[in-house]
């Protein structure tokens, strides 16, 4: 056998086949391992769910952990809460490698090149990476819409739907991914069996939301709106999602690979697959327009990227890229603080990528718990802990009585946003945030304030008002949660 047979032999091996995904499957496993116990995650978000878990056992009642509701993640990970963490991250991580095994029979179902090599860059990109053992639902619903897609490749198309509502159960943007695999039905000559799919795919998250409805009224589908900067969105796209490494091997590959690129328009309308990747990619990019507030919203786009790339890139383009994608999850290149502007590329240098970067701050923000666990707090006073609130309280739970300020169903979340944490018998409340209207309450009832710098500047955003102007007194530790001065980045 000749070196260049040998080579690709092993770049298109079948990771599909048992023996050779069980191999795969004990790397992934290994990969994660020294991260699922370190904490639910660094996204409050992660935090929120175990607070919703925790909270279903103690109190019998169910809050989602923010609106409009994740019911399919948020119910499983209560169902082992008890074993905290360790248990929940876990169980991503199982969830997520049931997603890469749909993923590689995929690529092998559509006979795409480099499949051994494909398979593997996907398991181990960076922010799926990241993803993939923490306390969420990214990975949830990307798994429910691979084993979708995979359905309607073998022809499933009722267990395709209920598999689609899944993956809207799990994350409710996920639905809109019925477009892309109604035309795969309408291409495939398979318009009769829409029914069964459309069916399927709508009940599943009817039956699933149904709770929260019941709770809330039709004001469940509320979600965080705010405005975000282009140049955050222009962060997030270059730092967060490919890390700069990783989307620089993008970039040059997709110019390297244009005149490959050119035929994909013909392709669309001949291929029903490639209009099932290109559709669900603009999708994937025109929900993160609408809020572009994490990198992660962008996770359904990246195995329909990969189909892409694989389909149109050389081998050699295609080792190029993904190896610079797994690279930046350990080394990349990193700029002080968060904002794009001439410093970030003048004082630029090699520093930890998105894997490693994200231990830290997760590390980071459990010390940054601690010096509030031991800051010197009077009697009969208030703490405003903005983002890191959930944390706190889900850390504390045992210390401290949880409860709810005010019950307000307008709130994303009544666990966090209008949660708190008490210390009854020293007065000592901890809270994510005070409206004016409750500052003004424990004020009249003689209580002292405190906040972080994160709890400023959100309450300036969201009630009009600084805390520093009213009189609160600022817990200030020489930095943030993620051990820069900044508030809930990782420090890259």
């Amino acid at each position: 056998m000749t070196h260049s047979n040998a080579v690709e032999r092993i770049l298109n091996f079948d990771l599909s086949q048992p023996l050779a995904f069980l191999g795969l499957a004990m790397a992934y496993v290994a990969s994660r391992a020294p991260f699922v116990n370190i904490g639910f995650g660094t996204d409050p978000d992660a935090w929120r769910v175990a607070q919703s878990g925790y909270w279903l056992w103690d109190q019998h009642s169910f809050y989602p952990s923010r609106l409009p509701g994740y019911p399919i993640p948020e119910f499983a990970s209560a169902a082992v809460i008890k074993g905290d963490w360790l248990a929940t991250n876990s169980l991503t991580v199982l969830v997520s490698l049931v997603g890469l095994w749909f993923f590689a029979r995929i690529v092998r179902e559509l006979g795409l090149p480099n499949r051994g090599l494909l398979v593997a860059g996907f398991a181990f990109t960076p922010l799926l990476w990241i993803n993939s053992m923490t306390t969420m639902d990214y990975m949830w619903a990307l798994t429910f819409i691979l084993a979708s897609y995979y359905c309607l490749i073998k022809e499933r198309t009722g267990l395709a739907g209920l598999l689609l509502g899944c993956a809207a159960a799990s994350r409710s943007t996920s639905l809109l991914l019925i477009v892309p695999f109604l035309v795969y039905l309408w291409r495939d000559g398979k318009r009769a069996e829409t029914r069964d799919f459309v069916v399927w795919t709508l009940a599943v998250p009817v039956i699933a939301y149904l709770p929260i409805a019941w709770r809330y009224g039709a004001g469940f589908l509320t979600f965080y709106d705010t405005k975000i900067g282009y140049l955050n969105v222009l962060r997030l796209l270059g730092k967060d999602c490919l890390g700069l490494i990783g989307a620089t091997g993008v970039i040059l590959a997709i110019v390297i690979s244009l005149p490959r690129l050119a035929m994909l328009p013909r392709d669309f309308m001949r291929d029903k697959n490639v209009s099932v990747w290109v559709l669900s990619i603009v999708i994937a990019l025109l929900v993160f327009s609408r809020l572009p507030h994490e990198s992660a919203y962008l996770i359904p786009l990246y195995p329909f990227g990969f189909f892409i790339m694989a389909k149109y890139f050389q081998r050699w383009v295609l080792a190029g890229a993904l190896s610079l994608i797994v690279l930046a999850g350990f080394v990349d290149l990193t700029s002080p603080g968060d904002n794009i502007n001439i410093r970030a590329f003048t004082h630029a240098h090699l520093g930890q990528g998105l894997v490693l970067s994200n231990r830290d701050t997760m590390y980071s923000q459990l010390r940054f718990v601690h010096d509030i666990e031991t800051a010197e707090i009077p009697d009969q006073s208030v703490v405003s802990l903005g983002f890191i609130f959930p944390e706190f309280a889900v850390l504390n739970r045992n210390r401290l009585e949880p409860g709810i300020l005010e019950k307000d169903t307008s709130s994303i979340s009544q666990l966090s946003d209008q949660g708190k944490s008490e210390d009854v018998q020293h007065k000592k409340l901890f809270v994510w945030l005070l409206d004016y209207k409750e500052f003004e309450k424990y004020k009249r009832l003689g209580y002292g304030f405190f906040y972080t710098q994160d709890a400023g500047r959100s309450t300036a955003a969201l009630y009009d008002y600084r805390p520093g102007i009213v009189g609160e007194k600022l817990l200030d530790f020489g930095r943030g949660p993620s051990g820069s001065s900044g508030a809930a980045r990782t420090d890259r």
